[in-house]
């Protein structure tokens, strides 16, 4: 049954790389998932908010979307919505516009999520994330999402610890803990650089058109 199983997805690869999707296989190192014995988003919510393990936060923790049955993770290093879940800033409502008119979803349809859940200096932050992953990982139980879609090269660094070019990983579809991950811009350097958001929203329909093909 396995072979099988592996034969189809072989299968369906080859059907998608003669679509012209491209496929990488870097060598990840996949996280421990913490102790978190939350039995429902409720818990877990409160326990983010609550967190004492970062000294160096700047800002109240924000646990950020999470739905279950997620069509899509979308995922930050730093916190993209405010502690009320709004959409304050330019950048989360460009992720906004992406969710509802590239990918036709509804917020419902999506989770939200960040590494860090609180603002964290530069030079604290490869620390901070290896103290609270577990956040994500136990968020990501709940959401039930099979594509993490990672926007930008620092949540893709701090999440797979990969030492490879951005470039190279970047608006292809890799696998991850049995999950996929599709990494692309940042929302803050398409804000920086408006000129590339015709590449962001080419590599966004390449995926749109890969979630169709699943």
């Amino acid at each position: 049954m396995q072979t099988l199983h592996q034969a189809l997805l072989l299968k369906k690869l080859y059907l998608l790389q003669s679509c012209g999707f491209d496929f990488c296989n870097p060598q990840f190192l996949v996280p421990a998932q913490s102790g978190f014995q939350s039995q429902n988003q409720g818990d877990l919510k409160s326990l983010i908010e609550s967190c004492k393990l970062c000294v160096q936060k700047s800002s109240s923790a924000c646990a950020g979307l999470c739905n279950q049955d997620s069509k899509l993770v979308f995922l930050t290093l730093l916190p993209l919505l405010d502690s009320q879940l709004r959409f304050a800033s330019k950048a989360a409502q460009m992720l906004k516009n992406i969710v509802e008119h590239v990918f036709n979803l509804n917020l419902q349809n999506v989770s939200i999520l960040s590494l860090l859940k609180c603002e964290i200096p530069q030079n604290a932050q490869k620390v901070c994330v290896e103290s609270c992953i577990g956040y994500f990982l136990k968020q990501l139980e709940f959401a039930q999402g099979k594509v993490i879609v990672l926007l930008g090269a620092d949540a893709y660094f701090h999440l797979t610890q990969d030492g490879s070019c951005y470039e190279n990983v970047q608006g292809k579809l890799l696998e991850w803990n049995r999950l996929s991950l599709f990494p692309t811009f940042g929302l803050n350097q398409l804000l920086r650089q408006p000129e590339l958001k015709v590449k962001a929203h080419k590599e966004l329909l390449n995926l749109k058109e890969l979630l169709k093909k699943g």
